[in-house]
């Protein structure tokens, strides 16, 4: 017997086996959280380009139109690709600032969200606005679901703001 148990422990037949068996899931395990971790960062980079870009965008114009603003949320579907273009909601408001500092809803624009009452009071941070001017505020939310599903389990609601101030008028106008 006693040979039996030393040949037994001087055996090391097998050993990487047992080592990867008892290694192999945790690395698996961290390989689809990197993926998975990274396709959630992605999607939220994706979320602020958006918020950005529509920003951006109208903030060049002097006025828009209801076609000009049909584009404008082409060109959000367009950024938030490959992912669900279904999961994405915009809302674009031009705030204005009266000379006393007061703000309020000049006009609104929403997709697969309802836009703001015009004339809705509205808070903006401190020193984004200057009286007697506007603010273009865009807010941007995506329902974001994990391709995998192994360590980000559910829907991830991704959200963004960005504020631009008008380039070429005090306030953009919106026009039917």
């Amino acid at each position: 017997m006693k040979t039996r148990i030393k040949s037994f422990r001087e055996n090391k037949d097998g050993v990487a086996a047992i080592e990867f068996a008892i290694i192999a899931p945790v690395m698996v395990t961290l390989f689809f959280g990197a993926v998975e971790l990274s396709d959630g960062l992605l999607a939220d980079r994706k979320v602020t380009v958006v918020a950005s870009s529509i920003a951006d965008l109208v903030s060049q114009d002097t006025q828009i139109d209801n076609a000009g603003m049909a584009d404008i949320f082409k060109a959000a579907e367009a950024v938030i690709v490959p992912y669900n273009v279904s999961s994405l909601s915009v809302r674009v408001s031009s705030i204005n600032v009266d000379v006393d500092g007061s703000t309020d809803v000049g006009w609104s624009d929403g997709y697969n969200i309802s836009a703001y009452s015009p004339g809705t009071n509205y808070a903006l941070p401190n020193g984004i606005a200057q009286p007697g001017g506007s603010v273009i505020v865009t807010e941007v939310a995506y329902n974001f679901n994990s391709i995998l599903g192994h360590i980000i389990v559910g829907t991830l609601t991704l959200n963004d703001q960005f504020y631009a101030r008008p380039r070429r008028v005090l306030r953009v106008a919106r026009i039917n």
